[in-house]
Parts: C-alpha cells; sequence; structure tokens
C-alpha cells in the first residue's frame, strides 16, 4: 500500500513538471524585429520583447530602450505601414507631391505610315520645357528634330494631364507646332510623291525631276501614354497617338506648289526630369 501511494505521489510530481515545461516553451518571450505602431501615433523601428504575463513589452532601438504597457501597441508588422501603405510607397508619393514646377520633358519615336510617299517611317524626337500650372496640369514649348527626305526643326506648345498622382499614371497629351526646314530644303517630285504621275489637279503636269523648295507646314499630334515614375523623381513614358502634318513645296520659276500631309501612328519613348 505505502509503495503504491509512493508510486502516485512520483506520478503526479512529473505530470506538475512536464506541464510547467511546456507552459514555459508555449509563453516564453522571443526577441523580435519589426515596426511597432503605437496609440500616439508613433512608428518605432527596432528590436522588442513581452514579458513572461504579455502585460509589457521593452523596445530597444538604436538610441534607447524602455519598457511599456503592452496596451499601449495597436500593431506590430514587419514593413512599415503609413494610412495602409509601405514606407516605399508613402516616400514615392512625397516625392511625386514634391515634384518641381518646371520640368524637360524628351521623347524618342517613330512615324509608322502609310505608302503615299517614300518616308516610310520617320525618326522624330522633341523635347520641352513644361511649367506646372496644376497638380495633374502642365503645358509648355520646345523643339526637336525630324527626318523625312528634308530635316525639319519642329517648334512646338504641348499640354500634359496626368489622371492621378499614382506611381504609374495614364496621361493625355497635346502637342502643336510648326515644322521649319534646316537643311537640305530644297527635293524633287519623285522623291515626296514616287506613286505620283506628276498631274496635280487643277494645275498642270509637274515633272518627276522638278525641284522644290521646302517650305515647311503645321503639325498637331494627339496622344495618350503611361507614366511610370521612379524614386530618384525621374519619369519614363511611353505613348501612341495621331499625328498630322502639312510639308508645303513650291517652285517659284515655274510656279508649282504642293503640299504633302502626313496622317501618321506616333509611337513615343519619353523621359522627364
Amino acid at each position: 500500500m505505502i509503495k503504491r501511494i509512493a508510486l502516485l505521489s512520483l506520478l503526479i510530481c512529473l505530470l506538475h513538471g512536464v506541464r510547467a515545461q511546456s507552459g514555459n516553451e508555449v509563453f516564453s518571450p522571443k526577441v523580435e524585429k519589426g515596426y511597432i505602431e503605437l496609440k500616439d501615433g508613433r512608428i518605432i523601428r527596432g528590436e522588442y520583447i513581452y514579458s513572461s504575463e504579455l502585460n509589457k513589452i521593452r523596445i530597444i532601438t538604436d538610441n534607447e530602450s524602455f519598457v511599456m504597457d503592452a496596451s499601449e501597441v495597436v500593431k506590430i508588422t514587419k514593413k512599415k505601414t503609413v494610412a495602409n501603405k509601405t514606407e516605399e510607397e508613402s516616400n514615392l508619393e512625397e516625392n511625386i507631391s514634391k515634384t518641381k514646377k518646371y520640368f524637360i520633358f524628351s521623347e524618342l519615336g517613330i512615324l509608322p505610315g502609310n505608302p503615299d510617299n517614300t518616308n516610310k517611317m520617320p525618326l522624330i524626337f522633341h523635347t520641352s520645357v513644361n511649367y506646372k500650372f496644376f497638380e495633374k496640369l502642365s503645358a509648355g514649348a520646345g523643339v526637336g528634330v525630324e527626318f523625312y527626305k528634308e530635316t525639319y526643326l519642329p517648334v512646338t506648345l504641348n499640354g500634359v494631364y496626368k489622371l492621378n498622382n499614382n506611381r504609374v499614371s495614364p496621361f493625355a497629351m497635346l502637342q502643336v507646332g510648326y515644322q521649319i526646314p534646316i537643311e537640305g530644303s530644297r527635293t524633287k517630285v519623285r522623291h515626296i510623291m514616287p506613286n505620283n504621275s506628276g498631274q496635280f489637279w487643277p494645275g498642270p503636269t509637274i515633272p518627276h525631276d522638278t525641284e522644290l523648295e521646302a517650305k515647311g507646314g503645321i503639325l498637331l499630334n494627339p496622344s495618350l501614354g503611361v507614366m511610370w515614375q521612379t524614386q530618384s523623381n525621374i519619369s519614363f513614358t511611353f505613348s501612341a497617338g495621331y499625328r498630322f502634318h502639312r510639308l508645303r513645296y513650291n517652285n517659284k520659276e515655274k510656279d508649282y506648289n504642293l503640299n504633302v500631309d502626313y496622317n501618321r501612328l506616333s509611337l513615343k519613348l519619353g523621359l522627364i526630369f
């Protein structure tokens, strides 16, 4: 009988020991790292450890270590959050909101076109200085270079409207201006109208070897695109639009005049800084 009582007592002690050990393993506090958001609005980055009763928390940063009630903690996350946004997103939006009033917008592109003339896909380059009038609306003026049978200097006015201030934003752009010939201002009819018989209704027949002087002409280019801003406050753009421009030619000696219309798709890559 005495042996049974002793064995039962020993078994009870062992059970209490196992329960105490398992309890310590479950509630044993550990040092972890994260962003601790407090009720007073502060977000502290550092290490933290709860007391064994889970009613206190010790926070350890680079400069200090302090203990406070665990009830003062709103939440703890691995990434800093500000109004449900990560620190990276918040810093980016802050950079966007601090965009300078003046900025440079440069674009390089091509004009895929119709078979009405020999310039199947002219190369174009524009750069402009713009001023931000409102949060999403800006306008400016610029110059560029465009390569046809002649080289032109386009002088333009443009307006840009962003649909939002996110990191990636759609935008609409309107560009108007005038093409000024800057070199190779003389060409021949066959270079700009190779498939034409030379008959210009209602005028006279013009031989294909007739020399014409380039006079330039108006241009119009509405487009839609996407703007992607980096953390360094530089944006990249891609846009597609419709390009119309009319180039004028004449020969004063023979009193010939010729207008060549371009109706093209514009595809452009851009950089804003």
